[in-house]
């Protein structure tokens, strides 16, 4: 294992609370509780490799629930702002084109949302089904619910929540797991595109 200079661990982490912090909130608040782990880590005389992930972990956690905190919470996962001069009918297609590309099958739902799936990774059906799931064949899907709001009289959000769905063809023993906000990056990138795909000149004949 390769040893870890603990000052430099402390201040690392201690300065990405403190930056957070001040932007949220100023210099009146400190996230106490964490910056106490890390001094702890600082305390402790050897330090290794699974430390410093541990504490990486919780600061891209820590990171990723701020950024957050300045939207709705139905769109805190992952979102995007889009100009109401696209139509509904404009912004389905846009996203229906883009997660289609990336591997999902899906459908607008009566409700106005969209429910894009795809088959989950290797690594993402041991995380969800577990070693003996995975191996015993266990089915998980990856569920991307993808809604319109309105955030004001010019623009909406565009936004996403995914799902672990294991069992998907067996009612009884199945389990949906909501992700966690620092697991948004690969649906924050779709959305990106498919604004992206919005705004694109549109191809004259």
């Amino acid at each position: 294992m390769v040893a870890v200079d603990d000052h430099s661990l402390f201040a690392y982490v201690n300065g990405i609370m403190h930056l957070e912090t001040r932007r949220l909130f100023g210099d009146a608040v400190e996230i106490k509780s964490f910056i106490r782990l890390a001094a702890m880590a600082r305390r402790t005389r050897r330090k290794f490799v699974p430390v410093v992930g541990m504490l990486l972990l919780l600061a891209a956690i820590f990171a990723a629930g701020c950024s957050s905190l300045d939207k709705p919470a139905s769109v805190s996962f992952a979102s995007v702002i889009v100009n109401r001069t696209y139509s509904v009918g404009q912004i389905q297609q846009a996203a229906m084109k883009v997660f289609q590309q990336n591997g999902y099958q899906g459908a607008s739902q009566p409700d106005g949302s969209m429910m894009f799936e795809r088959e989950a990774t290797r690594g993402e059906q041991i995380s969800y089904a577990g070693i003996v799931g995975a191996q015993n064949g266990e089915k998980v899907v990856i569920q991307v619910r993808v809604k319109i709001e309105a955030r004001d009289a010019n623009t909406c959000w565009l936004g996403c929540r995914a799902y672990a769905v294991c069992n998907p063809d067996q009612p009884i023993y199945s389990t949906t797991t909501a992700m966690f906000n620092f697991q948004s990056g690969p649906y924050q990138k779709l959305l990106d595109k498919v604004k992206g795909t919005l705004q694109q000149p549109a191809v004259i004949p």
